[in-house]
């Protein structure tokens, strides 16, 4: 596995390089923060219970969802250079408030909301970025196949560090490590440069990103191949909106709303996973009580078990590189969604933690498919100019379909115990999907159709 990782590394571009180590540094820093600073420090800390978990846990996907839409609006308003730097400066602060501030219920509860505007601000990087670099098919897969591959290490590398840390320290500790990622992430983001879109254009090819910041240029560079692998120019998509402007001047959310639902295949791919995340959702506040009340173990499993989604995932992006373009469809991602539910139903199906391992292990190997895949489709249908805002609009999707259960998680617990709720919740991730399959299949058709002409 690790040869083929390193394989697939030096097959991309150095752009892509870079853009893969800015996302792998704070990824990792990310992972050990969430489980062990926010839901471990809430659960074994603060003897969270159902209905403080959710507040918390809804909190921070409602501004999530807030952060996403900024960091989109912005993306595509200034470019990735500025939209970094931005991010930077945004979860250092939230870092230094979580480590003085986090020890008690309600400073936990803002610096949740916190971290959640800041993870929001963060997805264009992942989702958005890639963009920047390619318009070729093959060379999106490759380098979203990647993004989720150093992402799911991260799932691994993160909760790990996360546990050791809250062995001998407070779990709030964990948040002066996502901190240090963070400015180690500058490093390979001072050389990253676009080369499609307004943004590739202009000068600044030797500022840093705070310098970038502060001028808000992003100037174009050489480490990017000018051509995809098939010979389609990398800067053949148009940097001008409908009305001939920069597409930097549209910083209204409106033309990401519209570039999602005047297209059938994007605002298809929302549908899909609202209603497949609506069933999702339901783990975030109990996940940690699952842990505590069901398996009985302590506040390190949760970082043991994550990372076993972790090495589910990396499996399944790496897989994502063997499946052929003609296949980067809507109809395998819906296949995937429900292979993600039955993960779920492993996971928290009984009371053992050896058959919860497992279970993680098969969520993540779906998981670590349907990022790169959903990622590609909707940069394949995107125009660049709007991509951060599409993106936006996919993340509220998900997350909107995640606050849902969390409003009813805490009577839903109370009626079906944690275990129930969380079976029930597994139960709708696997249905959703095979009912959007088989009651819009003719739609899905159309769809990949119009992407795959020649298939």
């Amino acid at each position: 596995m690790l040869d083929r990782i390193l394989a697939e590394a030096r097959a991309l571009a150095p752009a892509a390089r870079r853009l893969v180590l800015m996302r792998f540094l704070i990824y990792v820093g990310i992972q050990s923060c969430y489980f062990i600073g926010v839901l471990g420090t809430l659960t074994y800390s603060l003897d969270g219970e159902v209905a403080s978990t959710a507040v918390v846990v809804a909190l921070l996907n409602l501004f999530q969802i807030v952060g996403s839409f900024a960091g989109g609006a912005y993306l595509d308003a200034r470019g990735p250079r500025p939209h970094f730097a931005l991010l930077v400066i945004v979860m250092l602060a939230v870092d230094a408030f979580c480590i003085v501030f986090g020890g008690d219920m309600s400073a936990l509860t803002f610096g949740a909301a916190c971290l959640g505007f800041s993870l929001g601000f963060f997805e264009p990087v992942s989702r958005s970025y890639p963009a920047y670099l390619t318009t070729d098919a093959i060379e999106l897969k490759r380098i979203n196949s990647a993004l989720s591959i150093v992402s799911n290490i991260g799932v691994v590398v993160g909760p790990l560090i996360g546990g050791a840390i809250a062995s001998v320290a407070p779990t709030r500790a964990v948040f002066a490590f996502m901190g240090a990622c963070v400015v180690l992430a500058v490093i390979p983001a001072a050389g990253f440069r676009p080369v499609i879109g307004a943004r590739a254009e202009g000068g600044g090819q030797d500022a840093g990103p705070a310098a970038e910041l502060a001028e808000g240029s992003a100037g174009a560079g050489a480490d990017c191949c000018a051509a995809g692998p098939s010979g389609h120019p990398a800067g053949s998509r148009s940097s001008l909106g409908p009305s001939g402007r920069p597409a930097g001047s549209r910083s209204s959310l409106i033309e990401g709303i519209r570039a999602v639902f005047s297209n059938a295949a994007l605002s298809f791919l929302f549908w899909a996973g609202f209603l497949s995340y609506l069933g999702y959702g339901a783990l975030d506040p109990l996940e940690s009580l699952y842990y505590r009340d069901v398996l009985q173990v302590g506040v390190a499993w949760m970082g043991w078990l994550s990372a076993a989604s972790g090495v589910g995932a990396v499996a399944g992006a790496l897989l994502v590189l063997r499946i052929p373009v003609r296949r980067v469809t809507v109809q395998t991602l819906l296949v995937l969604l429900c292979g993600m539910g039955i993960g779920c139903l492993v996971y928290v199906g009984t009371p053992y933690v050896l058959v919860a391992l497992v279970g993680q292990v098969l969520l993540g190997l779906a998981f670590g498919m349907i990022v790169p895949l959903q990622n590609t489709l909707v940069q394949m249908h995107a125009e660049v100019e709007v991509i951060g805002r599409a993106n936006s609009m996919m993340t509220f999707g998900a997350s909107a379909g995640g606050v849902i259960p969390l409003l009813m998680s805490p009577w839903l617990a109370a009626m079906l115990g944690v275990q129930g709720t969380l079976l029930l919740a597994s139960v709708l991730v696997v249905s959703f999907p095979v009912l959007v399959l088989v009651f819009g299949h003719q739609r899905i058709a159309r769809i990949d159709a119009e992407a795959h002409p020649a298939a």
